[in-house]
């Protein structure tokens, strides 16, 4: 996540669907082939006085067989073409964040194929994840406008269009997006996370309190949830701190910390809810913490 935009939502603003939940491993449909078909075989003409063969004895029955018919073999049934492997490339790509490698294999698709709506999609996702939204944009909204049984994600192309949105300062067609996307999975907690954020810039703050329990409910005790859970914590610490609520946003702040401990912001509003406690000397601890957490990732990062 880095400003208000950005500090908290980095790990949300895209999850990658699976990408937790979101870029699927759709199954893939069976083929259309038939294996070993039942072969047709040519009948066995029965002999020609067996009652009712051709030609059997009774009145009016002509004196000579007709000849055989020949029978009809079906056509054989066409095999379905086998998916493209880049799909799978193209995923594993973003999973792994190697967003421009993502985006040179979802382009080469798009080039082929420019009508292709789900390889439009993957290239506005990677262009996203770039941080390009504004070039992401109308592929996503493309992506977002087309029928949810276009191709396996295109029920939640509304969501990164959601975020896409958000990163672009439309708060508005950002909330008409999430919500969209909330009506149809209402159990998704980075959508209702999302929900809360827009509503805090709003100043809805009741329903931005909402939305973050909501999220919170959702993400439970899940097994690696511990980021999620505490940026969603340091969020509804920002809600009740604008509320006065400083016992609770403490509470709220401290638990995101315990989550996730090098989370500076989290650290820097817990002091200054400790210093409209009147305590002093914790602020000052928590603030020598954000900076040991800021020089020790100013140390970390990599060399220009």
């Amino acid at each position: 996540m880095h400003e208000l935009r950005t500090q908290w939502t980095v790990a949300a603003g895209g999850a990658i669907i699976g990408l937790g939940t979101l870029i699927f491993d759709p199954t893939q449909g069976a083929s259309a082939g038939v294996a070993n078909p039942t072969p047709v075989t040519t009948p066995t003409r029965a002999p020609a006085n067996a009652p009712g063969a051709p030609g059997a004895s009774f009145p009016g029955a002509p004196t000579t067989d007709p000849p055989a018919s020949t029978p009809v073999r079906p056509p054989n049934p066409a095999t379905a073409a086998a998916p493209d492997p880049r799909w799978e490339v193209v995923r594993k790509l973003l999973r792994s964040a190697q967003y421009p490698s993502a985006e040179a294999v979802a382009r080469s698709m798009v080039k082929e194929r420019p009508d292709d709506l789900r390889a439009g999609f993957y290239l506005g996702l990677a262009l996203h994840k770039e941080k390009r939204h504004g070039e992401a944009l109308a592929f996503l909204e493309r992506a977002a406008a087309a029928p949810v049984d276009s191709f396996p994600e295109a029920a939640h192309a509304v969501h990164y269009l959601g975020w896409c949105r958000y990163y672009l300062g439309d708060l508005p067609g950002a909330r008409v997006a999430f919500t969209t996307h909330a009506n149809a999975f209402p159990n998704y907690d980075d959508t209702q996370f999302a929900l809360g954020l827009i509503a805090y810039e709003e100043d809805r703050v009741i329903d931005s309190e909402a939305y973050f329990r909501r999220a919170l409910e959702l993400l439970g005790e899940q097994q690696g949830a511990a980021r999620e859970r505490a940026k969603n914590l340091a969020r509804l610490g920002d809600v009740l701190l604008r509320q006065d609520r400083l016992p609770e946003a403490e509470q709220c702040y401290r638990q995101a910390v315990e989550l996730f401990e090098t989370h500076g912001e989290a650290w820097s509003k817990l002091a200054r809810v400790l210093d409209r406690l009147g305590r002093a000397s914790d602020a000052a601890n928590a603030r020598a913490r954000q900076a040991e957490i800021k020089a020790r990732t100013e140390t970390e990062k990599p060399s220009p």
